[in-house]
């Protein structure tokens, strides 16, 4: 992922994108609530941005925390645009 700028993770619904936050808050990862770009149809509209070093391991937490991702996506460097990334 030496590509990308950072990550996106999409949610279901609003609820889970805000106690996402908070729990990856607590184990002090740099991440932020904001609403989905436009470019992009998925989830609840809002989503959790964070850098790409975090991904596995965001991933893997919000896994056994319970919390499902609907969708993941990059935004790439060069482009400037997202690109969908395999869960």
């Amino acid at each position: 992922m030496t590509d990308c700028e950072e990550i996106i993770v999409c949610f279901e619904n609003v609820a889970q994108a805000i106690m996402a936050e908070q729990a990856l808050v607590e184990k002090k990862v740099d991440v932020r609530v904001m609403p989905t770009p436009s470019s992009i149809r998925a989830g609840c509209g809002f989503c959790l941005r964070f850098l790409p070093e975090f991904f596995k391991n965001v991933i893997r937490f919000l896994a056994e925390q319970n919390f499902f991702v609907s969708e993941a996506y990059c935004r790439e460097k060069a482009a400037g645009s997202y690109k969908k990334i395999e869960l």
